[in-house]
């Protein structure tokens, strides 16, 4: 029951997480912590004032303590975690107060605007799928986790999903449908952020793609499809193969959150008989 309970909270946490009012949230506290230090060094503050000013720059920092705690206690693995927050650390070393000059090392927050940049480019009206591709293929190139048969499909799924994209012989209903998995491929804030899970967060987004080519294998000829697949074999013997797989790992949970994610939730035919809550294996 315990570790039942642990593994319930850090999926809840996970899910916390991966939500766009918590990446607003730390970013408006990210302003905050570095306008309180602009004013406790050169804004002339002194006495009282200047201990409020201290003591509210520590409460901000405190904050950031226990978001990055949490954060540790939610990720897949510790390495994962101090992979992508260490700056983040080295940020709330302030706090304790060596030193009063060492507080400028709060401006190491600042790179954490530039994370949230970086994601929000990914929404800018530039995006080059064969570009995101690529940066994909070389992302998953040596990638040998968890469920890896089945990440190592997300480049060539996704290939698939843009050459229909381009094919005039895809019609509107079915273009509709293509448009949401590509999206979920682009968007941060999906069920399992890579930003949380690593390569192994590509589960999720290679389970749509099954999904909606399976789904379009009603909606479209054969051979329309077999020309976009560019991968090895052929795309129905993959489908049937890989599409359970993909759902099992996932779990019915899961798999019930991205498709109510993408507006698919109360389209029929998905079964999956894995526990609820998916972690990395």
């Amino acid at each position: 029951m315990p570790f039942l309970w642990v593994q319930r909270s850090r999926a809840g946490l996970r899910r916390f997480y991966q939500r766009a009012a918590v990446d607003v949230a730390v970013m408006a506290l990210v302003l905050v912590s570095v306008a309180l230090l602009v004013i406790e060094f050169y804004g002339g503050a002194r006495g009282p004032a200047l201990r409020a000013i201290e003591l509210a720059g520590d409460v901000v920092t405190g904050i950031f303590i226990v978001e990055l705690s949490l954060r540790w206690f939610a990720a897949p693995s510790t390495k994962a975690h101090w992979r992508e927050f260490w700056l983040d650390w080295l940020a709330v070393i302030p706090v304790f107060r060596p030193a009063r000059a060492l507080r400028m090392v709060r401006l190491i927050r600042l790179f954490r605007m530039y994370r949230f940049g970086l994601l929000a480019h990914r929404f800018a009206g530039t995006f080059d799928p064969r570009q995101f591709e690529g940066s994909l293929r070389e992302s998953l190139a040596h990638y040998s986790g968890p469920q890896a048969e089945q990440i190592q499909l997300a480049p060539d799924l996704f290939r698939a999903l843009a050459n229909l994209l381009d094919d005039g012989r895809v019609h509107d209903e079915a273009r509709a449908l293509i448009c949401q998995a590509i999206a979920y491929y682009i968007t941060p804030f999906d069920v399992l952020p890579e930003e949380v899970h690593g390569d192994e967060g590509y589960l999720d987004q290679v389970y749509l793609c099954l999904w909606v080519l399976n789904r379009l294998r009603v909606e479209l000829p054969e051979h329309v499809l077999d020309q976009a697949w560019e991968g090895e074999g052929e795309l129905s013997e993959l489908l049937a193969e890989e599409l359970p797989k993909a759902e099992a790992a996932l779990g019915e949970e899961a798999v019930g959150q991205v498709r109510r994610y993408v507006g698919l939730a109360e389209t029929t035919g998905f079964k999956a008989s894995q526990p609820a809550h998916w972690t990395p294996r």
